[in-house]
C-alpha cells in the first residue's frame, strides 16, 4: 500500500499545458485512491492485530508442547502459506507487485513473531538434547564394559 501511495505522489509531474486540465481531475482521483488505501490499511491493520493476538493465544496454549516439534511443524507448513500469500499479493497488485517488498514483508512478520529468538532457543535445546544423549550413551557403554 505504501508503494502504491508513493507511485501516486510521483505521478504528479505535469507539463505546463497539461496542468490546468489534468491537475484537478488527477487530484480528485488521487484523493479517492488515497482514501481507499487508508481504508485498506486500516482493515489490514485490524486483521494483522487480530492475527497477532490469535498467534499469542496459540503460543500460550503451545507452552506444554515440545518446542522443537512445534517449530519443525510450523517450518513444514510455512512455505505453502507464504506462497499462498505471495500469489494473492501478485493477483491484487498485478504489474505493481514488487518481490522485494514481499521479501521485506516476510522479514517484518518474522520480527513481529520473534522468530529469530525462537529459532535460537530451538537450536540450543537441540544441542543440549544431543549432548545429553551422547553423555547417556557414553555412560551406558562404560557400564557395559
Amino acid at each position: 500500500m505504501r508503494s502504491e501511495k508513493n507511485l501516486l505522489l510521483v505521478s504528479l509531474a505535469y507539463t505546463e499545458e497539461d496542468a490546468a486540465d489534468k491537475f484537478p481531475k488527477d487530484i480528485a482521483a488521487m484523493e479517492q485512491s488515497l482514501k481507499r488505501l487508508e481504508e485498506q490499511e486500516q482493515k489490514y491493520s485490524t486483521e494483522l492485530d487480530a492475527a497477532l493476538n490469535e498467534y499469542a493465544g496459540l503460543r500460550e496454549q503451545a507452552q506444554g508442547f515440545n518446542l522443537v516439534q512445534l517449530y519443525e511443524a510450523r517450518q513444514a507448513i510455512r512455505p505453502g502459506k507464504e506462497q499462498e500469500a505471495e500469489n494473492r499479493a501478485q493477483e491484487v497488485y498485478g504489474e505493481k507487485y514488487n518481490p522485494l517488498l514481499m521479501f521485506d514483508s516476510k522479514k517484518s512478520v518474522s520480527r513481529m513473531l520473534h522468530e529469530d529468538i525462537e529459532r535460537q532457543a530451538v537450536r540450543r535445546m537441540m544441542r543440549q538434547a544431543h549432548k545429553e544423549q551422547q553423555t547417556f550413551q557414553k555412560k551406558k557403554s562404560e557400564q557395559e564394559r
